[in-house]
This record gives structure tokens, sequence and C-alpha cells, in this order.
């Protein structure tokens, strides 16, 4: 899933005024009867079965086996040091609901959850996934400790993600913090539709970006140190699995997520995407070299990927470097990006300008806009479990 050699079209730096009113947007003539109030693509409610509460790993695991379709998450559980991944690969798994006590103290550590529909037949997705209110994060003693296959290709470290998404339709992921993860955050690919993320916080803290020991794994056939790992996420693995070459899936709504500090890069998008009111946060600006020797800086904020529709209004960038970038899988593959009303504080290096949006929109929702100068104050306040 990783593509660490792009081809980059870099275009001028764009300074887009701010808009100070809150508004909600209209529908633009599009149905909403199918929506529920997530302010995007997922209309989920996920499950309505009785709750199961599981306090550490052998009752999570237990959930799982008995096929429970809501748990609650309650304090933190911890996965191993060799890591745990938990895969719902059937239908049987259809509307879930995995989310975090009242409280914001729930935590899946050294855990992935992973909805994965790759088997199925053609045209079935795993249907109706709710994850919300957890905090997933790697231990990253156990990241630096893990060797052979578990960091190579297709391993369990090289393979570590908070939560995936393949082929899954209709998902929503809310108030859910991502951090110290040795793949991308969260991933949602493979022909995954219909998907909502809001109010998560995506980030890397300071003891990552300056871990020492510093290993090197081999995540796509070439050697690269586990501190430069620090992605956000991916929508669409490669160009195949994209919105334009794909079949017309990958619908995500991005809105009210703190993406940094830290972070070395992403969401890297191939989807239809919309993004409002994000907080793209580099404001603690790595600088220099790591312990082994690889550059700190950020490289990019977002990556307007192949065969990717973006639609980016009312997000905030501080402090961030290129970001808007345009990096393909191949330099004569399609996209789109439309931009209006983002803000750029503090900026750096190059960004993609974005055409205007059109005057009909897409959207079969409605949402609301904050005003882009308050972003940062609302989604800092709001990210995250509560």
């Amino acid at each position: 899933m990783h593509l660490k050699k792009w081809s980059m079209v870099l275009l001028s730096t764009l300074m887009v005024s701010a808009c100070l009113v809150s508004a909600p947007v209209s529908d633009f003539g599009v149905s909403r009867a199918a929506a529920a109030s997530t302010g995007g693509y997922g209309t989920t409610d996920g499950s309505t079965a009785t709750a199961v509460t599981v306090t550490n790993l052998a009752e999570l695991q237990a959930a799982f086996n008995n096929g429970k379709h809501h748990i609650i998450v309650k304090g933190n559980i911890y996965g191993g040091s060799q890591l745990t991944t938990l895969t719902f690969a059937s239908t049987s798994w259809n509307n879930v609901t995995i989310e975090g006590a009242a409280g914001g103290q729930a935590v899946l550590q050294n855990i992935q959850l992973k909805f994965s529909g790759e088997l199925l037949a053609t045209g079935t997705n795993i249907e109706n996934i709710v994850i919300k209110n957890i905090t997933f994060y790697g231990n990253i003693k156990d990241l630096q400790n893990l060797s052979g296959a578990a960091t190579q290709p297709g391993g369990s470290g090289t393979n570590y993600l908070g939560v995936s998404f393949r082929r899954v339709t209709n998902a929503l992921v809310d108030h859910c913090t991502f951090y110290n993860i040795s793949d991308d955050l969260l991933l949602v690919s493979q022909k995954s539709d219909n998907v909502t993320l809001s109010y998560n916080h995506f980030y890397f803290t300071d003891s990552w970006v300056n871990m020492n020991p510093n290993p090197l794994w081999n995540w796509v056939g070439v050697n690269q140190d586990l501190a430069s790992e620090r992605l956000a996420l991916i929508i669409g693995s490669n160009a195949s699995d994209s919105y334009t070459y794909g079949g017309g899936k990958l619908h995500v709504t991005m809105h009210h997520n703190w993406f940094g500090p830290n972070m070395k890069g992403r969401p890297l998008m191939r989807g239809f995407v919309h993004l409002y009111n994000n907080y793209f946060d580099n404001s603690t600006t790595p600088s220099g070299n790591n312990s082994a020797g690889f550059s700190q800086q950020q490289y990019n904020a977002n990556q307007i990927g192949s065969g990717s529709v973006i639609y980016s209004e009312r997000n905030y960038f501080y402090k961030t470097n290129q970001s808007n970038q345009v990096g393909l899988d191949s330099s004569s593959d399609a996209y789109t990006f439309y931009e209006r009303n983002n803000y750029y504080n503090q900026t750096t290096g190059t960004s993609a300008t974005g055409a205007a949006f059109p005057s009909s929109l897409p959207f079969p929702y409605s949402y609301s806009l904050d005003a882009v100068l308050d972003v940062p104050n609302i989604v800092q306040a709001g990210a995250g479990p509560h």
C-alpha cells in the first residue's frame, strides 16, 4: 500500500482568503432520504445488538470469536508484543459497532481492527460498520523489538494499522485517536465506499520522531527507517483501486479531523473525497535528520493521487510543507482537484492550486461549515474520544 516513489506535479502556492461566516450548505437538488447525521457519505448506525463490554484481550477475542456485533471497550487493552489483528472477513460481520465506553479512556494498544471483504464474491462488501470513541496506538518499544518476517512486506509490523477497511460499504469512524502505528494509521481501500471520517486525531509523538534505536524495515522492497513512517491514511491502494479507474467507488468524507503534529505526510487520496473543516497541524515542524540519518521534515499534508476527485473547503493548514501535493502513480493518470476558502498559515514549499468549486455539487448529504479561522480551536477541542 506504500508508494514511496511518486511522479510529482508541483504547482504554485495558493493563499485562499478565509470565509468567516458559518453557513449550512444546501442539498443542490440531491435527495437526503438515506442520509444520517454524519455530515458525510457514511449513513450507518452500526449494530442494534445488545452490547458486550470487554476490559482485556481475552475478553475482546472471546467477543470476536463469539460473533458479538456490538462491543464496548473499557480501559486499556494491550494486544501483546507481537501485535494482534482481528480480521472481520465475511458478511456475517455486517452491522457492527465497536466503541469506547463513555469518558474517553478506551484504548486498543498494539491492536488492529481489520474489516476485509477481499475474499467475498465480486460486488459484495461488508456493510454498516461504526468505530468510535477509541484511542489506537502502538507501543514504540514493542515495535522497535520486532524482527524477521514481522518487518518484511506483509509482516505484522509493516501491515499494522489502527483500522483498515477493505471492501467495506457504509462506515463511520468518529471521535477516535490514532498515533504511533507502524503502517498508515488508517486505510480505506479495495472498492470500499460511502465512508465518513469525523472528529478523529491522527498524529505521532516526539518519542516516535526521535526514537533510537531507529530500525530499518522493508515495506515495499527497500529498507526504510521506522521513525520516518509517520503517515496518516490512504484512500485507495493504487491507481486501479481509485475512483476513476476502479469503478466509481471510494466516496469518502473527512471533516473536523486533526492531522498532526509530527506527520510526515498524507492523507493520500485516490477516491472521490470531500474534505471540510479539517486542521492540518505541523506546529512542531520537525527538521534535521533522525538517528538513522533520514530527514525529519514533513514532505506533504494532502496528497492528491491517481484517479482522485477532491473537493477541499475551509480546511486550516498550519506550518504545513507542500500542503496540497499532486503525487501520481503514473504522470498520465487523471485527477481533479477543487478547493475554496481554505486557509494557509505560515506554510512552506509549493502547493497545488485547486480549481474553483462548480456551482452544483454532487454530495448526497447536507453539511454545515464552521468559519475557517475557528477550525483549529473547534477541532482541537472536539477531536478524539470523549
